[in-house]
């Protein structure tokens, strides 16, 4: 990476700002290697600590000296070292709930420096979930003192900011939902021409997804599962480049070992641009042995589509089961893609802007909906769907999806059931589920 020209003003504003606070840290040069994982953990401390505090930056590549501070910049080689993506992973295998910090590269007088924007927590402060001998400890909430450091809350009183600012912020994000609920009204679908303008891209997507399948002979025992998210409005440029990834980065959230939207932009062989937005396509085998293959298309107009293989998948199918689809993926899978939705439009849409999230299981009939998994109980009756596939469909406002993504996700969840002939379906199931995989504990 070689330094060009200097960064944006308000990016050098902050790197500048010369001195050390709750929301504000400087750390001397030094690259990101997973393999020093004491040196890893004391930076997640750091992120910890300031998410549960007020959030803000943390610079990296500016010592401190007797004098004040020396603004080295790092290596070329340090410098590329860190990569948002990266970052986050890690970050996640320590933070529950997981926390989503932005990293930027800031060129200043012919020197690189990382500027870690780190985001205060919503409505649940972040515990650390995994101990490192001498710098993480299970479970501690970690926060930044009077005295600018980050270690657990000890005093009542830090503890008491703690839960006041928890209250405060669920309050606010209560009232931003409730105003934006009662001033949109029903939500109105896209005009005919927008709507035939989002349709085409969907065609699009399906198209390219279809030709570089490499199981398109397995079908149709193979089953698919696939999400559409629309907005309001079609405006074919409507958000640049640089916004779609840092939605996609944003949405990147591991709950069951996996993401749901997997972004990684520096591995280009999965995820890479096109002429109108960004695409993935990965295939691998899951930590059952189990095929799996997930494809997505997010287009500047706002648009994504979204493709994965239903479960029980072929691998399965080809000892011997007939074509199914377990209860339990499905209701995992919606709840994890209205949680998507949330994260990807929340820096991008306003709250009161509605979308749909169109759901559709491809390859249903004759499939039969099972409750698979160790210990599980099997279902009472053969639930059996008789139709070629299962559309299901709603549209809500960004606020309206944020407030009640489980409950959301078991109701679309038990629409998708009903049409498995499953007349009274035991919704308990899909709910602990979703539950369950939101804490982590699949």
């Amino acid at each position: 990476m070689t330094a060009q020209a200097d960064s944006p003003n308000e990016l050098i504003e902050i790197l500048r700002r010369g001195h050390e606070a709750k929301d504000f840290d400087y750390k001397a040069s030094a690259g990101w290697d997973e393999a020093d994982k004491k040196s890893c953990c004391a930076l997640v401390k750091d992120i910890l600590a300031m998410a549960n505090t007020t959030g803000g930056y943390i610079v990296i590549g500016v010592s401190e000296t007797p004098a004040g501070y020396s603004f080295d910049g790092l290596s070329d080689e340090d410098a590329d070292s860190f990569d948002t993506s990266r970052l986050n992973r890690f970050l996640q295998n320590y933070a529950d709930p997981p926390i989503n910090a932005l990293l930027k590269k800031v060129v200043h007088l012919g020197r690189v420096f990382v500027l870690i924007e780190v985001p205060p927590f919503t409505d649940t402060p972040h515990l650390c979930q995994k101990d490192y001998p001498g710098v993480l400890t299970v479970p501690s909430l970690y926060v930044r003192t009077d005295n600018n450091e980050s270690a657990p809350v000890k005093s009542p009183a830090d503890f008491k900011l703690v839960i006041e600012r928890s209250i405060r912020n669920r309050s606010d994000a209560l009232l931003a939902s409730f105003r934006a609920i009662l001033t949109t009204g029903p939500s109105a679908p896209p005009s005919a021409s927008s709507l035939e303008r989002f349709t085409a891209q969907c065609d699009a997507a399906e198209a390219h997804f279809s030709a570089v399948n490499p199981l398109k002979d397995e079908e149709p025992l193979l089953g698919y599962l696939e999400f559409i998210f629309m907005p309001e409005e079609f405006d074919a440029a409507r958000f640049d480049l640089d916004a779609l990834r840092a939605a996609a980065e944003r949405a990147h959230i591991t709950y069951t070992g996996w993401p749901f939207l997997y972004f990684d932009p520096d591995r280009m062989q999965y995820s890479h641009v096109i002429q109108d937005g960004w695409e993935m396509f990965i295939q691998d085998r899951d930590f059952g042995g189990f095929y799996m293959m997930d494809y997505w298309r997010f287009y500047q107009s706002g648009l994504m589509y979204y493709r994965t293989i239903l479960r029980p998948s072929a691998t399965e199918a080809d000892q011997g089961r007939e074509p199914a689809a377990d209860v339990r993926f499905i209701a995992i899978y919606v709840a994890q893609a209205i949680d998507c939705l949330t994260r990807l439009y929340d820096r991008l849409l306003a709250d009161t802007e509605s979308v749909a999230i169109h759901v559709r299981l491809i390859n249903t009939e004759g499939r039969r909906l099972v409750n698979s998994g160790r210990g599980m109980m099997p279902l009472w009756a053969p639930y059996v769907c008789r139709i070629p596939e299962i559309v299901v469909q709603r549209r809500s406002s960004l606020a309206e999806w944020r407030a009640a993504v489980v409950d959301h996700a078991v109701e679309m969840s038990r629409e998708i059931y009903l049409r498995f002939n499953w007349l009274r379906p035991n919704i308990e199931i899909a709910r602990a589920a979703i539950q369950r995989m939101f804490a982590r504990q699949l």
